[in-house]
């Protein structure tokens, strides 16, 4: 049942909101969450059609990521893994960018192929042990505040030295993917603690798809914990304003959406620079295939100046549960440039596919297209110099999500873990 009298009131059933509920509640305190959709998860969501398994957008779980070690049980999430590195698509042709320490003979033959020159190769390895070092001494931490002289991810690839071919080649349309957005303005911070997960780990998928991580997180809560399909309209300290009119009282109310709802349903006086926060959409388009067209579990990533291919992934090659038996379900990225209209984009990304796996790829039936507009706020060093740090916002108020910390899994059940924690603090 319901909690009749909670402690603390969450607003937002997404993996900060669940994190937060989970925290407080190990530490005895009555909670419940609030939730306007009809599941949890927020941005963290899997669809099915026609039996396959369609997540929100690209996405995938950095098993590295500390904050996961500590919240999640990653055995039970039945984890599949890419293979390191990629392959990348320049002028039809796939050329492997690979892992020296993990692929040391498919790293050798990036270098003959003319993937990665030896000048640059060297200095990966550098940037990889600079990064490894500042994550275990707690410098690469992109969820603490930003110094005023942080650099942006180009400034620190130009600073090291990488050559303007293989910045263009790799580095922009890998982290382009992962940052969606190519132009490399996302904080070096984000960017050497990110190079540093992908370093001591794996990019994965869990079984049957990405919403296995919020379910996982509530099914820890005590029955009845969570309301889903129930808007909320604001939310003042001690109370929350339903969209049916109903009201809520708590002694502690947390707003755990993204950065602009949370700005929507927060006081004008609490909501310091929510509103003006930038954010990055993405897009992705799914199809059926009666094969992979790959060989193996690995992200394709697109070099080419032309056509609407960010990158291409197979989750069904990755983890169980992504597609029927005999079939493969192919997730494609669409560059944030690309010109298009809607009507021809299914075309084109078959077109430009054939080019790199051959005619299969024109027979790939389209399962759906998702659009997600708030998918990550924007990481530039200004925007997160105006990060809301604190999660009090006033007396009984709090805030937790991605945009508190840094736009990741990581940075959000840390958010939701250390809004609970200030929680717990004032008894």
């Amino acid at each position: 049942m319901t909690p009749v009298t909670p402690d603390t009131i969450i607003v937002g059933a997404g993996l900060a909101g669940l994190a937060c509920a989970r925290t407080l509640v190990r530490a005895g305190r009555q909670v419940l969450v609030i939730e306007a959709a009809d599941r949890v998860g927020g941005r963290v969501a899997t669809d099915t059609v026609d039996g396959f398994r369609i997540d929100r957008g690209f996405q995938v779980y950095l098993d590295a990521y500390p904050e996961g070690r500590r919240q999640l049980d990653l055995a039970a999430l039945g984890l599949g893994c890419f293979e390191p590195g990629a392959l990348v698509a320049q002028a039809g042709r796939l050329r492997g960018v690979s892992d020296p320490w993990r692929r040391p003979l498919a790293a050798v033959g990036s270098v003959l192929t003319g993937s990665v020159g030896m000048a640059d190769g060297l200095r990966t390895a550098r940037l990889r042990s600079d990064c490894l070092r500042a994550f275990r001494d707690g410098t690469a931490d992109p969820n603490r505040s930003s110094p005023a002289a942080e650099r942006s991810t180009r400034e620190e690839l130009n600073a090291r030295g990488f050559s303007e071919t293989f910045i263009r080649r790799f580095f922009e349309p890998f982290f382009g993917g992962v940052f969606l957005e190519r132009s490399l303005d996302t904080s070096a911070a984000v960017f050497q603690f990110t190079f540093a997960m992908f370093s001591l780990g794996r990019a994965c998928l869990p079984r049957g798809g990405m919403e296995a991580i919020p379910k996982q997180l509530a099914a820890g809560l005590p029955g009845g914990t969570i309301l889903l399909d129930t808007p909320v309209k604001r939310v003042q300290p001690g109370l929350v304003l339903l969209a049916d009119g109903r009201e809520l009282a708590a002694k502690n109310i947390v707003v755990a959406t993204e950065g602009s709802a949370a700005a929507a349903l927060l006081p004008e006086e609490q909501r310091g620079t929510l509103a003006s926060r930038g954010w990055k959409s993405t897009r992705m388009v799914a199809f059926a295939a009666t094969r992979s067209p790959l060989s193996s579990p690995t992200v394709v990533v697109s070099a080419e100046e032309g056509g609407p291919i960010d990158n291409v992934t197979v989750p069904s090659d990755v983890a169980g549960g992504y597609a029927p038996p005999g079939a493969a379900v192919v997730y494609v990225s669409i560059r944030q440039d690309w010109q298009g209209d809607d009507g021809e984009l299914h075309d084109a990304v078959r077109r430009q596919a054939a080019g790199w796996f051959g005619q299969s790829a024109h027979a790939w039936r389209h399962l759906k297209s998702v659009r997600v507009d708030h998918a990550l706020p924007e990481e530039s060093p200004a925007a997160r110099r105006s990060r809301e740090i604190s999660p009090q916002v006033a007396p009984g108020l709090f805030i937790c999500g991605d945009h508190c910390t840094t736009a990741s899994i990581n940075g959000a059940l840390a958010s939701g873990r250390a809004c609970a924690e200030a929680v717990l603090a004032l008894g």
